[in-house]
């Protein structure tokens, strides 16, 4: 199945207008495809693209280049293994930010705190949650074809979606962990 958006998304900087579509995977829940939009979402000023294979025998959620072709922006949202995130902290070292999107507060201590002493590099490690529910209720909210306006601020994210399920309107903070600030 595919997601396919009319984005109209107004962040600190500037207005985008932009068309995405995500590509669901067999058992993908829609709570995964409403985490791959929110990230795209963020990182809209990065060019990102979803679930794009870099070489490096595992695939981001979304990825993100710069000019010269060098991964800026490793973002993943589904299960992550301890060997995964040790090969890409290891090999994306302090040239390319890695984020873990999480659902919340909750999903997000309970994947990181597991981690941290398992791990060459957890400095290189940044996670972002939402809200309880936020991810859950967008991704119910998703269909085929979608119209979405989002407004994105430092720490915070407002979404109205439109489509033939009617209309859906859903506002969150953000929470940010990175270990690599004091």
């Amino acid at each position: 199945m595919k997601y396919s958006f009319n984005l109209q998304i107004s962040n600190d900087k500037r207005e985008h207008k932009d068309k995405l579509i995500i590509g669901a995977f067999a058992n993908e829940s829609s709570s995964n495809i409403a985490l791959k939009l929110l990230a795209f979402l963020l990182f809209i000023d990065n060019n990102p693209r979803i679930d794009e294979d870099p070489g490096w025998q595992v695939v981001p959620d979304l990825i993100a280049k710069d000019d010269s072709g060098e991964i800026i922006l490793w973002v993943d949202c589904g299960g992550l293994s301890t060997k995964k995130i040790d090969l890409i902290t290891t090999k994306g070292r302090d040239r390319m930010a890695f984020y873990v999107f999480r659902k919340n507060q909750r999903d997000m201590e309970s994947f990181y705190l597991p981690i941290k002493d398992k791990i060459k590099h957890p400095q290189n490690v940044r996670c972002i949650s939402f809200d309880n529910d936020f991810v859950d209720g967008v991704g119910e909210a998703l269909d085929r074809t979608n119209e979405l306006e989002a407004y994105i601020g430092d720490d915070m994210i407002s979404l109205t979606i439109s489509n033939s399920l009617g209309r859906h309107e859903a506002y969150s903070a953000i929470y940010r962990l990175d270990p690599s600030v004091s």
